[in-house]
């Protein structure tokens, strides 16, 4: 008995060690985020593309709006990790000077088309799908951002 006990105490502080790890995962991805790197590139300062999410009741189905070059827009399916539109994203077709922002409006169409594999933690949501790896930093801010079409 002194043995199951022992080894329930062990189990439960690994348990209670894991959860207090550095890396905190966290499964509720609603927010304003800005993007910081692309594939491993870093996003300049000066072209800060936006994604907000925002969640109704039910706890699958969420609103997406941002911006890269274009304004984007949608209704999104979160289950298990995947977040996907509903019936594809809405984009305003605006030619950007900047080409890697007329190059991120085709990703981020694409990747939210066919679902992207989310992961949050400690404040970045990573959104990845085929080779693409966008990586945003949540902010505390509501969705205003740099006109990117002049």
């Amino acid at each position: 008995m002194k043995k199951i006990v022992t080894l329930c105490a062990v189990v439960g502080a690994s348990a209670l060690l894991a959860a207090c790890s550095s890396n905190q995962t966290d499964n509720n991805i609603v927010g304003s985020y800005l993007l910081v790197s692309v594939n491993d590139q870093p996003i300049p300062n000066a072209i800060p593309p936006v994604l907000n999410i925002t969640q109704d009741s039910s706890v699958t189905n969420i609103q997406l709006n941002g911006k890269m070059c274009n304004i984007f827009n949608g209704q999104a399916i979160y289950q298990n990790g995947v977040l996907q539109a509903a019936d594809g994203v809405a984009m305003t077709r605006v030619f950007c000077n900047e080409p890697t922002l007329n190059q991120l409006d085709t990703v981020i169409g694409d990747m939210l088309s066919k679902g992207a594999n989310v992961e949050k933690v400690n404040g970045k949501l990573v959104l990845k799908s085929g080779n693409n790896t966008l990586v945003y930093q949540q902010q505390n801010l509501p969705m205003t951002q740099k006109d990117n079409t002049k």
